[in-house]
Protein backbone atom coordinates (compact mmCIF):
# COMPACT_ATOMS: atom_id res chain seq x y z
CA UNK A 1 0.00 0.00 0.00
CA UNK A 2 3.31 2.38 0.54
CA UNK A 3 3.79 1.99 -3.02
CA UNK A 4 0.58 3.39 -4.24
CA UNK A 5 1.89 7.05 -4.77
CA UNK A 6 4.72 5.70 -7.26
CA UNK A 7 2.15 3.33 -8.62
CA UNK A 8 -0.02 6.06 -9.99
CA UNK A 9 2.62 8.53 -11.18
CA UNK A 10 3.58 5.79 -13.16
CA UNK A 11 0.39 4.58 -14.22
CA UNK A 12 -0.40 8.22 -15.67
CA UNK A 13 3.10 8.49 -17.25
CA UNK A 14 2.30 12.24 -19.01
CA UNK A 15 0.00 13.87 -16.12
CA UNK A 16 2.80 13.48 -13.85
CA UNK A 17 5.31 14.68 -16.46
CA UNK A 18 3.42 17.61 -17.13
CA UNK A 19 3.07 18.24 -13.60
CA UNK A 20 6.67 17.45 -13.06
CA UNK A 21 7.85 19.95 -15.48
CA UNK A 22 5.46 22.87 -14.26
CA UNK A 23 7.14 22.09 -11.23
CA UNK A 24 10.90 22.05 -12.40
CA UNK A 25 10.48 25.88 -14.43
CA UNK A 26 9.36 27.56 -11.23
CA UNK A 27 12.31 25.47 -9.05
CA UNK A 28 14.59 26.16 -12.00
CA UNK A 29 13.20 30.00 -12.84
CA UNK A 30 14.08 30.98 -8.89
CA UNK A 31 17.36 29.17 -8.87
CA UNK A 32 18.68 30.65 -12.02
CA UNK A 33 17.19 34.36 -11.82
CA UNK A 34 18.22 34.71 -8.30
CA UNK A 35 21.96 33.75 -9.42
CA UNK A 36 21.91 36.10 -12.45
CA UNK A 37 21.09 38.77 -10.17
CA UNK A 38 23.27 37.97 -7.22
CA UNK A 39 25.66 37.19 -9.06
CA UNK A 40 26.10 40.05 -11.34
CA UNK A 41 26.14 42.02 -8.57
CA UNK A 42 28.63 40.29 -6.52
CA UNK A 43 31.17 39.79 -9.39
CA UNK A 44 31.25 43.57 -10.25
CA UNK A 45 31.78 43.86 -6.46
CA UNK A 46 34.63 41.27 -6.21
CA UNK A 47 36.24 42.96 -9.13
CA UNK A 48 35.85 46.48 -7.31
CA UNK A 49 37.52 44.27 -3.83
CA UNK A 50 40.60 43.17 -6.47
CA UNK A 51 42.29 46.97 -6.42
CA UNK A 52 45.10 46.69 -4.89
CA UNK A 53 43.82 49.96 -2.56
CA UNK A 54 42.51 50.22 1.08
CA UNK A 55 40.36 53.93 0.84
CA UNK A 56 38.56 55.19 -1.69
CA UNK A 57 38.18 59.31 -1.70
CA UNK A 58 35.44 61.35 -3.75
CA UNK A 59 33.89 64.51 -3.63
CA UNK A 60 31.47 65.52 -0.51
CA UNK A 61 29.13 66.51 -3.23
CA UNK A 62 28.65 63.63 -4.65
CA UNK A 63 26.81 61.99 -1.37
CA UNK A 64 26.81 58.63 0.19
CA UNK A 65 26.50 56.23 -2.89
CA UNK A 66 30.08 56.02 -5.27
CA UNK A 67 28.40 52.90 -7.20
CA UNK A 68 27.03 55.27 -10.34
CA UNK A 69 29.53 57.74 -10.22
CA UNK A 70 31.76 58.91 -13.21
CA UNK A 71 33.14 61.58 -14.53
CA UNK A 72 34.30 65.22 -13.47
CA UNK A 73 34.26 65.53 -9.55
CA UNK A 74 37.87 65.39 -7.33
CA UNK A 75 40.86 67.88 -7.98
CA UNK A 76 43.97 66.02 -8.78
CA UNK A 77 45.93 68.09 -6.75
CA UNK A 78 44.30 65.65 -3.89
CA UNK A 79 46.64 62.69 -4.60
CA UNK A 80 49.76 64.54 -4.01
CA UNK A 81 48.07 66.36 -0.93
CA UNK A 82 47.60 63.26 0.62
CA UNK A 83 50.78 62.27 0.33
CA UNK A 84 52.28 65.71 1.41
CA UNK A 85 50.43 65.59 4.43
CA UNK A 86 49.73 61.98 5.28
CA UNK A 87 52.75 60.09 3.79
CA UNK A 88 53.06 58.78 7.29
CA UNK A 89 49.74 56.52 6.78
CA UNK A 90 49.35 56.64 2.39
CA UNK A 91 52.00 54.55 0.78
CA UNK A 92 50.37 55.88 -2.81
CA UNK A 93 47.25 57.69 -4.20
CA UNK A 94 46.04 56.85 -7.50
CA UNK A 95 43.17 58.92 -9.34
CA UNK A 96 40.83 57.27 -11.58
CA UNK A 97 38.72 59.27 -13.87
CA UNK A 98 35.36 57.05 -14.63
CA UNK A 99 33.25 56.89 -17.93
CA UNK A 100 30.49 54.90 -19.16
CA UNK A 101 31.15 53.72 -22.88
CA UNK A 102 29.35 51.04 -24.82
CA UNK A 103 31.38 48.41 -25.97
CA UNK A 104 30.38 44.89 -27.13
CA UNK A 105 26.73 45.50 -27.21
CA UNK A 106 26.57 46.92 -23.20
CA UNK A 107 27.24 49.51 -21.31
CA UNK A 108 30.97 49.50 -19.88
CA UNK A 109 32.42 51.58 -17.06
CA UNK A 110 36.17 52.26 -18.50
CA UNK A 111 38.45 53.58 -15.61
CA UNK A 112 41.06 55.92 -17.16
CA UNK A 113 44.29 56.09 -15.29
CA UNK A 114 47.92 56.72 -15.75
CA UNK A 115 50.01 53.63 -17.35
CA UNK A 116 52.52 53.73 -14.63
CA UNK A 117 49.43 53.80 -11.96
CA UNK A 118 47.12 50.99 -14.06
CA UNK A 119 48.71 48.04 -12.03
CA UNK A 120 46.56 49.12 -8.88
CA UNK A 121 43.51 47.97 -10.82
CA UNK A 122 44.09 44.69 -12.02
CA UNK A 123 46.65 43.25 -9.07
CA UNK A 124 49.02 40.43 -10.37
CA UNK A 125 47.08 39.95 -13.53
CA UNK A 126 49.38 39.06 -16.40
CA UNK A 127 49.05 41.44 -19.52
CA UNK A 128 49.05 40.60 -23.11
CA UNK A 129 50.31 42.88 -25.23
CA UNK A 130 51.56 46.33 -23.95
CA UNK A 131 50.15 49.22 -22.18
CA UNK A 132 48.08 52.01 -23.34
CA UNK A 133 50.66 55.52 -23.74
CA UNK A 134 53.57 53.71 -22.37
CA UNK A 135 56.15 55.96 -22.17
CA UNK A 136 53.43 59.18 -21.27
CA UNK A 137 53.82 60.76 -25.34
CA UNK A 138 49.99 61.71 -25.10
CA UNK A 139 49.79 62.63 -21.64
CA UNK A 140 52.58 64.86 -21.78
CA UNK A 141 51.42 66.52 -25.48
CA UNK A 142 47.71 67.12 -23.94
CA UNK A 143 48.93 68.61 -20.62
CA UNK A 144 51.59 70.68 -22.75
CA UNK A 145 49.19 71.86 -25.05
CA UNK A 146 45.88 72.43 -22.55
CA UNK A 147 47.35 73.46 -18.92
CA UNK A 148 51.40 75.15 -19.89
CA UNK A 149 51.55 78.26 -21.82
CA UNK A 150 52.74 77.95 -25.16
CA UNK A 151 56.44 79.15 -26.30
CA UNK A 152 55.23 80.63 -29.27
CA UNK A 153 52.34 83.30 -28.00
CA UNK A 154 50.66 82.92 -31.92
CA UNK A 155 50.70 79.16 -31.59
CA UNK A 156 46.47 78.12 -31.17
CA UNK A 157 45.28 74.45 -29.76
CA UNK A 158 41.67 74.26 -31.54
CA UNK A 159 40.16 71.60 -28.38
CA UNK A 160 37.57 70.50 -30.99
CA UNK A 161 39.83 69.14 -33.18
CA UNK A 162 42.81 67.41 -31.55
CA UNK A 163 44.84 64.72 -33.87
CA UNK A 164 44.27 62.51 -30.69
CA UNK A 165 45.58 59.43 -33.09
CA UNK A 166 48.35 61.06 -34.46
CA UNK A 167 51.21 58.21 -34.18
CA UNK A 168 53.90 60.37 -32.25
CA UNK A 169 51.27 60.87 -29.66
CA UNK A 170 48.13 57.90 -29.88
CA UNK A 171 46.06 58.80 -26.94
CA UNK A 172 43.59 56.33 -28.52
CA UNK A 173 44.84 53.40 -27.23
CA UNK A 174 42.61 50.84 -24.61
CA UNK A 175 43.22 47.47 -22.92
CA UNK A 176 39.88 45.35 -22.55
CA UNK A 177 39.62 42.13 -20.37
CA UNK A 178 39.41 38.73 -21.30
CA UNK A 179 35.86 38.24 -20.90
CA UNK A 180 35.05 41.35 -23.16
CA UNK A 181 37.67 40.43 -25.75
CA UNK A 182 35.78 37.16 -25.99
CA UNK A 183 32.73 38.71 -26.50
CA UNK A 184 33.20 40.73 -29.35
CA UNK A 185 36.37 38.44 -30.66
CA UNK A 186 38.36 41.09 -30.16
CA UNK A 187 42.63 40.60 -30.13
CA UNK A 188 45.26 42.76 -29.34
CA UNK A 189 45.76 45.01 -32.74
CA UNK A 190 42.15 45.45 -33.36
CA UNK A 191 40.54 48.51 -33.56
CA UNK A 192 37.07 49.49 -31.63
CA UNK A 193 34.25 52.16 -32.70
CA UNK A 194 33.42 53.54 -28.66
CA UNK A 195 32.24 57.05 -27.57
CA UNK A 196 31.83 58.68 -31.29
CA UNK A 197 35.96 57.61 -31.51
CA UNK A 198 37.91 54.39 -33.28
CA UNK A 199 40.40 52.77 -30.43
CA UNK A 200 43.28 50.22 -30.83
CA UNK A 201 43.29 47.51 -28.74
CA UNK A 202 47.06 47.45 -27.67
CA UNK A 203 46.94 45.13 -24.56
CA UNK A 204 43.97 42.43 -23.10
CA UNK A 205 43.82 40.95 -19.63
CA UNK A 206 42.28 37.76 -17.49
CA UNK A 207 38.71 39.23 -16.14
CA UNK A 208 38.76 40.17 -12.49
CA UNK A 209 40.26 43.51 -12.58
CA UNK A 210 38.19 46.35 -11.89
CA UNK A 211 36.86 47.25 -14.73
CA UNK A 212 36.52 45.49 -18.66
CA UNK A 213 37.55 48.66 -20.19
CA UNK A 214 40.66 50.61 -19.43
CA UNK A 215 41.94 54.10 -20.58
CA UNK A 216 44.66 56.38 -20.35
CA UNK A 217 43.69 59.23 -17.93
CA UNK A 218 44.45 62.25 -20.02
CA UNK A 219 42.59 60.54 -22.57
CA UNK A 220 39.65 59.93 -20.92
CA UNK A 221 39.59 64.02 -18.80
CA UNK A 222 40.12 65.14 -22.60
CA UNK A 223 37.24 63.42 -24.28
CA UNK A 224 34.65 62.67 -21.86
CA UNK A 225 35.30 66.15 -19.37
CA UNK A 226 35.44 68.78 -21.48
CA UNK A 227 38.78 68.96 -21.99
CA UNK A 228 39.52 69.36 -17.70
CA UNK A 229 42.77 68.00 -17.16
CA UNK A 230 42.56 68.86 -13.53
CA UNK A 231 40.14 66.89 -12.30
CA UNK A 232 39.25 62.68 -12.54
CA UNK A 233 36.42 61.16 -10.51
CA UNK A 234 38.09 59.49 -7.14
CA UNK A 235 41.05 59.08 -5.75
CA UNK A 236 42.25 54.93 -4.54
CA UNK A 237 44.84 54.92 -1.37
CA UNK A 238 46.80 52.53 -0.48
CA UNK A 239 48.65 52.12 3.17
CA UNK A 240 51.49 51.93 4.37
CA UNK A 241 51.79 48.36 5.94
CA UNK A 242 49.88 47.89 9.64
CA UNK A 243 48.33 50.81 9.39
CA UNK A 244 44.36 50.07 9.25
CA UNK A 245 41.41 51.35 6.99
CA UNK A 246 39.86 52.28 9.70
CA UNK A 247 42.22 54.52 12.16
CA UNK A 248 43.31 56.14 8.49
CA UNK A 249 40.09 56.99 7.35
CA UNK A 250 39.70 59.23 10.56
CA UNK A 251 42.25 61.74 9.22
CA UNK A 252 41.93 61.62 5.88
CA UNK A 253 38.48 63.30 6.41
CA UNK A 254 39.99 66.28 7.24
CA UNK A 255 40.45 66.83 3.65
CA UNK A 256 36.59 67.77 3.42
CA UNK A 257 36.34 64.77 0.91
CA UNK A 258 34.30 61.36 1.60
CA UNK A 259 36.18 58.37 2.19
CA UNK A 260 35.15 54.71 2.44
CA UNK A 261 36.67 51.39 2.74
CA UNK A 262 36.94 49.56 -0.39
CA UNK A 263 35.23 46.62 0.92
CA UNK A 264 32.22 49.00 1.63
CA UNK A 265 31.79 49.29 -1.82
CA UNK A 266 29.71 45.83 -1.89
CA UNK A 267 27.43 47.02 0.77
CA UNK A 268 26.82 50.58 -1.16
CA UNK A 269 25.99 48.28 -4.33
CA UNK A 270 23.35 46.25 -2.86
CA UNK A 271 22.00 49.07 -1.37
CA UNK A 272 21.91 51.52 -4.60
CA UNK A 273 20.32 48.28 -6.51
CA UNK A 274 18.91 46.15 -3.93
CA UNK A 275 15.36 46.55 -5.25
CA UNK A 276 16.24 44.56 -7.94
CA UNK A 277 15.98 41.50 -5.79
CA UNK A 278 13.09 42.28 -5.01
CA UNK A 279 11.36 42.14 -8.51
CA UNK A 280 13.55 39.06 -9.36
CA UNK A 281 11.38 37.61 -6.13
CA UNK A 282 8.26 38.68 -7.15
CA UNK A 283 8.82 36.83 -10.21
CA UNK A 284 10.07 33.53 -8.98
CA UNK A 285 6.64 34.01 -6.44
CA UNK A 286 4.11 34.45 -9.12
CA UNK A 287 6.41 31.12 -11.28
CA UNK A 288 5.79 28.89 -8.38
CA UNK A 289 2.19 29.78 -7.54
CA UNK A 290 1.50 29.15 -11.17
CA UNK A 291 3.12 25.67 -10.87
CA UNK A 292 1.42 24.46 -7.77
CA UNK A 293 -1.86 25.82 -8.78
CA UNK A 294 -1.13 23.33 -11.96
CA UNK A 295 -0.22 20.63 -9.92
CA UNK A 296 -3.24 21.37 -7.15
CA UNK A 297 -5.44 21.24 -10.15
CA UNK A 298 -4.26 17.86 -11.63
CA UNK A 299 -4.28 16.47 -8.31
CA UNK A 300 -7.75 17.32 -7.59
CA UNK A 301 -9.17 15.62 -11.38
CA UNK A 302 -6.70 12.82 -10.00
CA UNK A 303 -9.14 12.53 -6.86
CA UNK A 304 -12.20 13.13 -9.03
CA UNK A 305 -11.19 10.63 -11.81
CA UNK A 306 -10.46 7.88 -9.48
CA UNK A 307 -13.61 8.32 -6.98
CA UNK A 308 -14.53 4.52 -7.39
CA UNK A 309 -10.63 3.74 -6.45
CA UNK A 310 -10.76 5.37 -3.28
CA UNK A 311 -14.47 4.32 -2.27
CA UNK A 312 -12.84 0.57 -2.95
CA UNK A 313 -9.98 1.56 -0.27
CA UNK A 314 -12.65 2.97 2.17
CA UNK A 315 -14.48 -0.32 1.67
CA UNK A 316 -11.14 -2.54 2.46
CA UNK A 317 -11.00 -0.01 5.61
CA UNK A 318 -8.29 2.36 4.90
CA UNK A 319 -8.64 5.32 7.41
CA UNK A 320 -9.20 9.02 6.21
CA UNK A 321 -6.00 9.56 7.30
CA UNK A 322 -4.51 7.06 5.27
CA UNK A 323 -6.55 8.33 1.90
CA UNK A 324 -4.38 12.15 2.93
CA UNK A 325 -1.41 10.80 3.41
CA UNK A 326 -1.49 9.07 -0.56
CA UNK A 327 -2.75 12.10 -1.93
CA UNK A 328 -0.15 14.09 0.15
CA UNK A 329 2.74 11.81 -0.67
CA UNK A 330 1.92 11.38 -4.67
CA UNK A 331 2.28 15.51 -4.10
CA UNK A 332 5.28 15.43 -2.40
CA UNK A 333 6.83 12.96 -5.28
CA UNK A 334 5.72 14.87 -7.82
CA UNK A 335 7.51 18.07 -6.11
CA UNK A 336 10.96 15.65 -5.88
CA UNK A 337 10.85 14.94 -9.19
CA UNK A 338 9.83 18.33 -10.25
CA UNK A 339 12.67 20.22 -7.92
CA UNK A 340 15.74 17.89 -9.17
CA UNK A 341 15.14 18.66 -12.66
CA UNK A 342 14.39 22.13 -11.90
CA UNK A 343 18.41 22.29 -9.85
CA UNK A 344 19.62 20.37 -13.34
CA UNK A 345 17.82 22.98 -15.37
CA UNK A 346 19.51 26.02 -13.28
CA UNK A 347 22.70 24.71 -13.82
CA UNK A 348 22.29 24.42 -17.98
CA UNK A 349 20.59 27.35 -17.75
CA UNK A 350 23.66 29.28 -15.86
CA UNK A 351 25.91 27.20 -18.48
CA UNK A 352 24.13 29.00 -21.39
CA UNK A 353 23.77 31.99 -20.18
CA UNK A 354 27.70 32.43 -19.34
CA UNK A 355 28.42 30.79 -22.79
CA UNK A 356 26.13 33.04 -25.28
CA UNK A 357 26.73 36.06 -23.26
CA UNK A 358 30.24 36.03 -21.31
CA UNK A 359 29.66 39.75 -19.75
CA UNK A 360 26.68 37.96 -17.55
CA UNK A 361 27.75 36.01 -14.26
CA UNK A 362 25.34 33.60 -13.00
CA UNK A 363 26.22 32.31 -9.34
CA UNK A 364 24.56 29.27 -8.28
CA UNK A 365 24.77 28.81 -4.80
CA UNK A 366 23.32 26.21 -2.13
CA UNK A 367 21.61 28.41 -0.19
CA UNK A 368 19.78 29.17 -3.30
CA UNK A 369 18.96 25.80 -3.93
CA UNK A 370 18.40 25.37 -0.13
CA UNK A 371 15.70 28.43 -0.83
CA UNK A 372 14.32 26.49 -3.88
CA UNK A 373 13.43 22.66 -2.10
CA UNK A 374 11.69 24.69 0.54
CA UNK A 375 9.70 26.55 -1.61
CA UNK A 376 8.63 23.52 -3.55
CA UNK A 377 8.26 21.12 -0.32
CA UNK A 378 5.85 23.84 1.20
CA UNK A 379 4.10 24.27 -2.19
CA UNK A 380 3.18 20.54 -2.33
CA UNK A 381 1.92 20.27 1.38
CA UNK A 382 -0.47 23.64 -0.11
CA UNK A 383 -1.12 22.14 -3.54
CA UNK A 384 -2.09 18.76 -1.96
CA UNK A 385 -4.17 19.70 0.58
CA UNK A 386 -7.56 20.26 -1.11
CA UNK A 387 -7.28 17.31 -3.34
CA UNK A 388 -6.36 15.17 -0.15
CA UNK A 389 -9.40 16.84 1.86
CA UNK A 390 -11.40 16.43 -0.91
CA UNK A 391 -10.45 12.73 -1.35
CA UNK A 392 -11.36 11.75 2.17
CA UNK A 393 -15.27 13.51 2.05
CA UNK A 394 -15.78 10.44 -1.14
CA UNK A 395 -18.93 8.77 -0.38
CA UNK A 396 -18.31 4.98 -0.70
CA UNK A 397 -21.71 3.96 -1.27
CA UNK A 398 -22.48 6.26 -3.90
CA UNK A 399 -19.42 5.97 -5.71
CA UNK A 400 -19.75 1.79 -5.71
CA UNK A 401 -23.46 2.10 -6.89
CA UNK A 402 -22.24 5.08 -9.77
CA UNK A 403 -22.94 3.99 -13.31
Amino acid sequence: MSSLPLANILHHKVRSALSALGIAIGVGMLITLSGLSHGSLSEVADRWESVDADLIIYSRAWGENLTTLSGLGLSDKFAAKILAEHGDIAASAVPVFLWPVKLGGDDQMAACVDPDQWQMLVGQRKLRGRLFDPDKKFSQWITRKLLETPADPNETFDPQEPDLSAPEHNGLEMIIDSKLAHKGNWNVGDTVLAANHHWRIVGIVPAGGMTRVYLPRRTGQFLFGNGDLTKSTLIFVKLKEGVGPDAAARPLRSLGQKVVRVKDYRAMLEAKFGVMFWYVQTVNIIALIIAFLFTMTILYTMVLQRTREIAILKSCGASKAFILWQVLAESMLLTAIGTTAGIGLSFAAAWLIETFLPLRTVTITWHWIACAAAAAVTGAALSGLYPAWRATRVDMVEALTLE
